[in-house]
């Protein structure tokens, strides 16, 4: 038994926000174009209609588009951290990945190598969600404001990222949840995410032990 007690605040409250504002508006983004691609009915009732669900879709992107932005306008110093972060790729986290964490079953593993706030999936994961998200932005609104401005050929290019980046995005985010939410190792995340922020020092200690140091180093 660790002898590492208490809880360490891991998400502050402007972070919760901003992920809680992100994940609607990628929900109410998902379920409208899917509705569209598909053309099912049933998805667009939920809105209104297809009218009505074109325009829920359109100023949904928007906000899903201002979040971040006045996040990191408020927030640069811990975006920077952030960014520092997801972007430093250390031994450990090489190490990490050859072993996938000790999340899956078939891979044995005697020790996970130590990780920052954020382990080597989680920095993959961060990056991936930044690129779909400029792709899923830099293709939406020119869809939307300049569709009889720009060539054909480059508007259906638009349609075709567009698409096949929201799926990947989808994917990318079924599987986040699962890890954060309800895969037995790591589901405490969701509470330290998505309510109060905070997570067990002992557990901190054990998944993320190089920022838990930084945190006993500063205290």
């Amino acid at each position: 038994m660790s002898d590492v007690k208490g809880k360490v605040l891991k998400h502050g409250d402007s972070t919760r926000t901003m992920h809680w504002v992100h994940l609607l508006c990628f929900i109410i983004l998902g379920l409208t174009g899917i509705g569209f691609y598909w053309e099912i009915g049933f998805i667009e009732n939920i809105f209104g209609g297809g009218a009505n669900a074109s325009l829920v879709h359109r100023w949904a992107g928007v906000v899903f588009l201002a979040g971040p932005l006045l996040y990191i306008f408020f927030n640069f110093n811990r975006f920077a951290r952030f960014m520092d972060t997801i972007s430093h790729i250390t031994k450990d986290d090489v190490g990490w990945l050859k072993v996938m964490g000790g999340y899956l079953p078939f891979i044995k593993v005697d020790q996970v190598p130590p990780q920052d706030k954020y382990n080597a999936g989680q920095k993959m994961l961060g990056w991936l969600i930044i690129i779909g998200c400029l792709l899923m932005i830099l293709t939406g609104f020119p869809m939307w404001l300049w569709r009889d401005a720009v060539p054909a050929v480059f508007l259906s290019l638009c349609y075709n990222v567009h698409f096949w980046t929201a799926i990947i995005l989808i994917l990318l985010v079924g599987g986040h949840f699962f890890l954060a939410a309800i895969h037995p190792k790591s589901r405490v995340e969701f509470s330290s995410m998505m309510l109060d922020g905070y997570i067990d020092a002992e557990i901190s200690a054990h998944h993320n032990e190089k920022w838990f140091k930084e945190l006993k180093q500063d205290a």
